[in-house]
Formats: structure tokens, sequence, C-alpha cells
């Protein structure tokens, strides 16, 4: 299931202008700060350090809707040995992400655009993405993770918006959910489903252990 045209160019758009306005910093991801950006970041740390069968071997991590590919360093700081593959729907994210860091190599495009094998990926993170707003009662989203999951060896994290938050509730351009939902469309699919939600007060995390 993929974004229909007009709501990818309102993002792609949205997220340019955002990189002319703040340049190459988390606000121009949306967060409003890099604080804030890493504390979502370690709930993803934390989860991949729960695997200590993957002892110093690089593990490989595929970040839908990467921005600047931020993962990838916060990752390497918490101690991981990452090999790390970044995609986004915005092409100024990608030119600006690879022109900063030229050995990330993103790629241009959402989940559905590309051809990725299954359990191609140790590990399938997405933090922020699923904030923007598409009109379709979050079927889109829900779509989003099942796929990351096919493509996940190990595990998937990912966070959204709080639905029950009072401030969230106040932001009609932002997309959120019920913690209950998506908990329950995960438990479909897969057997072991946490939710974090003590770390901020506007979103919780989900993460996925996935198949063994």
């Amino acid at each position: 299931m993929s974004l229909c045209l007009k709501q990818k160019q309102r993002i792609q758009l949205r997220h340019k202008h955002s990189i002319e306005r703040h340049g190459y910093t988390p606000a121009a991801l949306f967060w409003s700060s890099q604080e804030i950006q890493e504390i979502r970041f370690l709930q993803f740390s934390n989860f991949i350090s729960t695997f200590l069968k993957l002892a110093k071997r690089p593990i490989t991590i595929l970040d839908v809707g990467c921005g600047f590919g931020d993962l990838k360093f916060f990752l390497q700081q918490q101690g991981h040995v990452v090999q790390y593959t970044g995609i986004d729907v915005s092409p100024a994210m990608v030119f600006s992400g690879n022109a900063q860091s030229p050995s990330l190599s993103l790629k241009e495009g959402e989940l559905f655009d590309f051809d990725f094998a299954d359990n191609n990926f140790d590990f399938v993170f997405l933090s922020g993405a699923l904030n923007e707003v598409v009109d379709d009662n979050g079927n889109y989203a829900l779509s989003v993770i099942k796929e990351m999951y096919r493509l996940a060896k190990l595990g998937v994290g990912f966070n959204l918006l709080d639905s029950a938050q009072s401030w969230v509730k106040t932001r009609s351009d932002l997309q959120s959910f019920e913690k209950v939902r998506v908990q329950q469309f995960c438990q479909e699919f897969c057997r072991d489903v946490a939710c974090i939600d003590d770390y901020l007060e506007i979103d919780f995390t989900i993460l996925l252990k996935n198949k063994d």
C-alpha cells in the first residue's frame, strides 16, 4: 500500500521547506531538539542490546524515513557495530544527508518502492516518519509496520504519537494513534509485542521480536 502521488508530493514539499528554514539540524526533521530525537533513538539501542547473541558482529539495519541518517551515528556512539541502510521519501532529506556524510548512501523512496527480500535486515526501525498526516484512518501506517516486520530477521522498532495525549489532540497537522489498536494489530502477526510509553509524554514505542 503506497502513498498516493498527492500525499507524497505534500510530504516532500514540507520537508524541502523545513530544510531551507532550519538547515542540517534536528529541527528540520520536526524534532524539538537533538535531545528529544535521541531519547527516541535510545529505545532502539536498548532493544538491540537485549539480543545477546549478536556479540560484536556487525548488525544490518534498515531505517525507514531516515532523514539525515542520524540514527546510524547515534547507534555507533552507543557501541553498536552497524551496517546501515536509510530510505526516505524526501529527495531533499536524502540529498542533504548524503552531502553531509557521503558514506551513508541514503536512498530516496518510500518502503514499498524497494524490492527487499524477506528477513533482509537484522532490525528495521522507524522514528517519526509516521507522524505525517495520511487521511486513511491509519491504514497506511499499519501496512508499513507489517512490511517492516517482513523485512526484519530479529526485530522491529517504531514510535508513534499517542492520540490520548492532550497536546497531541490539538495538532491536526500530525498523525496520532491509539496504543491498544496498534498493539492488537501487531499481535495478529507477531507473538512478542512490547510497548514502551514512559520515556516521553506524547508518544510510545512498539518493539517486535521477529520469528524466533
